[in-house]
């Protein structure tokens, strides 16, 4: 038996020492294999993580909506964080170099080492540092807040946003050599008791679109506010550092998009502040209960004159004799009557000419300028802004005219329009108890439009 065990022993190590280096060189070619697969996979992904994982944030952001959607005002910021980098995502889609981050704040961590850290692909210290320069409130980070940050090309920071959870979210933008900060509140609901509303407060920094997208405010929101002070002011000469603060409700709709409503806006430019709210029937109004988007008064005086020529594009020149088209309309006021600004605008010309004598026109805006002719005395300068009904001028009898008279023109998109006849002057105000409703309205949505 002993001898048994012993063959079988000296059967077995040869059997071993034959295959030993066989068995080795399997062993480390399944090593060699599943090196090689993990380095793979390792360059796969991260070949694919810039463009993956700038939709895996911002699904991720969208599937917490539902998910919290009963859960007021964090509901809201997620809302509006998920709107601020969807924004700067699409702008720079374009970008090979657009890296999004999100994180968490632990216990006694601070902004610049959390940024140094979590930024894969780098971030310049300079841009940290000049940041926490303008802004040393974001020294102040706690636990538990959330901070998502954009780096798009050369390791420079374009947007970082500090949700301050569970009432206010601030954001902080390249402009430049700087950064502007807005803020995101979470107000009171209104008196419908339905939909929470948030606040927006920024300033200009490029275009007042931009700066409104890059606040993540919706664009149907953005398009009401321009559509409705088009005729008050030229967005086109708006300042940088203007300010600006927008209110808006949100509602989630049963197939759980978002709907924004705007409830109310408030810019301030060149040191007069321009108002927008919304009326209970749809349309937007300023703070007197006056329709926004056709601000004009009919006539150029202050009470009406007869008219002593109309609009006729085939008229007969009373002094030529021929052709020659009347593009506005002739009042026949005495010389030295007021002439006043049919609309807010900016004085474009206030000069002579030897057919149109001393005239002034104004730039309404984009598509709208209005002309007055024959004048006296002229009132305003190039470039000066005027209110509806500021006076620009004295009537007259100069240039090439038969008798006193003021000729009136207005033109849209560079053609002469009717001013008897086009809609553009008409008025719309609000009255009786739908008036004192939308005051009521106001009075409680401008106590939310600060600054502050």
């Amino acid at each position: 038996m002993r001898s048994i065990i012993v063959s079988a022993i000296k059967l077995l190590y040869r059997y071993m020492y034959k295959h030993y280096f066989v068995m080795l060189f399997v062993f480390l070619l399944m090593i060699m294999i599943v090196t090689v697969c993990e380095v793979f996979i390792s360059c796969t992904l991260n070949k694919n993580k810039k463009n993956s994982n700038k939709a895996l944030l911002i699904q991720n952001r969208e599937f917490h909506q539902f998910e919290v959607m009963k859960n007021g005002k964090f509901f809201n910021s997620v809302i509006v964080h998920s709107n601020i980098l969807k924004k700067h995502w699409y702008f720079n889609k374009s970008s090979q170099e657009i890296n999004m981050y999100n994180y968490t704040v632990s216990q006694n961590e601070i902004l610049s080492k959390i940024l140094i850290k979590y930024s894969s692909n780098g971030i310049d210290a300079s841009e940290i540092t000049l940041l926490l320069q303008q802004y040393p409130a974001l020294r102040q980070i706690k636990m538990g807040q959330i901070l998502s940050w954009i780096i798009i090309t050369k390791k420079k920071l374009q947007c970082l946003v500090w949700d301050i959870f569970p009432q206010e979210i601030r954001v902080y933008n390249r402009m430049d050599a700087s950064f502007t900060e807005g803020i995101i509140k979470f107000v009171n609901q209104l008196n419908d008791g339905l939909s929470p509303s948030i606040l927006f407060i920024g300033k200009l920094s490029g275009t007042f679109i931009d700066s409104a997208r890059s606040l993540g405010i919706e664009e149907n929101c953005i398009m009401d506010i321009t559509n409705a002070l088009q005729y008050q002011l030229d967005f086109h000469k708006l300042h940088q550092g203007d300010k600006f603060s927008v209110l808006i409700s949100i509602m989630m709709n049963d197939d759980h998009s978002i709907k924004s409503t705007l409830l109310g806006a408030r810019l301030y430019t060149a040191g007069k502040d321009y108002y927008v709210f919304r009326a209970n029937n749809g349309k937007l109004y300023d703070r007197e209960a006056v329709r926004l988007g056709s601000n004009f008064i009919r006539f150029p005086t202050l009470k009406p004159f007869r008219v002593s020529s109309n609009f006729n594009l085939n008229r007969l020149n009373p002094v030529t004799g021929q052709v020659s088209p009347h593009s506005g309309v002739d009042f026949a006021v005495p010389i030295g009557t007021p002439v006043v600004s049919v609309g807010d605008g900016e004085v474009i010309v206030s000069a002579y000419s030897k057919i149109a004598g001393n005239y002034v026109a104004i730039r309404h805006n984009c598509h709208c300028i209005t002309r007055y002719m024959h004048l006296k005395k002229l009132l305003v300068k190039p470039g000066q802004r005027v209110k509806l009904g500021d006076s620009i001028a004295l009537s007259g009898n100069t240039g090439r005219s038969t008798g006193p008279h003021l000729h009136f023109e207005i033109w849209i998109n560079h053609r002469p329009v009717n001013p008897l006849t086009t809609t553009l002057l008409n008025i719309e105000k609000l009255s009786g108890p739908e008036r004192t409703i939308y005051l009521n309205q106001v009075k409680e949505i401008l106590s939310q439009l600060r600054f502050d």
